[in-house]
């Protein structure tokens, strides 16, 4: 019972990515408290280890999780905020879980867990200009969303548009964009369609990647692909997007013909019949002989 009311310490809406890291908004809706200390903080179900962890207080004091003891604990009066500050990669679009643990004077060993959005006003929002490219390349390695990072790129490209810059973002944005789905493999048996995937998987990827048009689509698209046929919140679970988004996602791509909607749910359609119909040109260059 008491995890329910713990809740009301957070700050709905407040989960958002900053240049320190990940960070959410604590504020005391209950009555004035003590804590003797944060004994745990998880995102997603993984333990953040608890020197990653610190208190950011409105008067500007900055105090690292570890360094509030029952002896030198933390007073929390009603109406108190703390911005948290979580020093891990940060988030991708979608819905993230967060746990926190706490001692509470009074109470001892408590915790509470929540679920807050990240959408794409909380992504990073900073100016590429102000960071040197060694700067610049520390932070993106700890960008894993694919749209904060060509925001990024587009604000170098727009601004001082260095080419080691450019290089940063992009070499990042290649490690962080999902892979063309795995049925672009060729159906065909044997040594010829083995000898056809190896000499055009990549071309099939580029082709692929230009007529899902989005890293979001690209995901939904391949995750559907796993599932079959399945619900847009089928879809959802196997992603970091809430399932509003995977739906107004899946209707996008029923109405390019990428996806069919059936009495049970979408199917994605085979990425070869997409490719077949959308770029019937750029394939018959290559004699593949894919109506055979």
């Amino acid at each position: 019972m008491i995890a329910q009311y713990l809740e009301r310490l957070f700050t709905w809406e407040s989960l958002e990515n900053t240049e320190r890291g990940v960070e959410f908004e604590l504020k005391n809706r209950l009555t004035d408290a003590t804590f003797n200390g944060i004994t745990a903080a998880r995102l997603d179900g993984e333990s953040i280890d608890l020197s990653a962890v610190s208190l950011e207080l409105p008067e500007g004091t900055h105090r690292p999780v570890e360094e509030i003891t029952r002896t030198d604990p933390l007073v929390f009066d009603l109406a108190d905020t703390a911005q948290v500050v979580l020093d891990v990669d940060r988030l991708r679009l979608g819905t993230h879980e967060l746990e926190v643990g706490m001692d509470v004077d009074g109470f001892g060993a408590v915790s509470f867990d929540v679920t807050d959005d990240v959408t794409e006003a909380d992504l990073l929002d900073v100016d590429p200009a102000d960071y040197t490219v060694a700067a610049l390349r520390d932070l993106v390695a700890g960008v894993t969303e694919p749209v904060e990072l060509e925001r990024l790129l587009e604000r170098e490209r727009d601004g001082k548009d260095r080419e080691t810059g450019t290089a940063a973002i992009e070499s990042r944005l290649d490690a962080v964009e999902p892979t063309a789905p795995a049925a672009l493999a060729g159906t065909d048996e044997g040594d010829h369609g083995r000898e056809r995937d190896a000499l055009l998987g990549g071309t099939l990827a580029d082709l692929v990647t230009g007529v899902l048009e989005s890293p979001v689509r690209a995901t939904v698209y391949t995750a559907l692909q796993t599932c079959g046929e399945a619900s847009a919140a089928d879809v959802a679970e196997r992603t970091l997007l809430t399932e509003s988004a995977v739906e107004g996602t899946l209707e996008d791509l029923v109405l390019d013909g990428v996806v069919e909607r059936g009495d049970a749910g979408y199917r994605a359609k085979p990425p070869l019949s997409v490719l077949r119909s959308r770029s019937r040109g750029a394939l018959g260059v290559f004699g593949l002989g894919l109506g055979n």
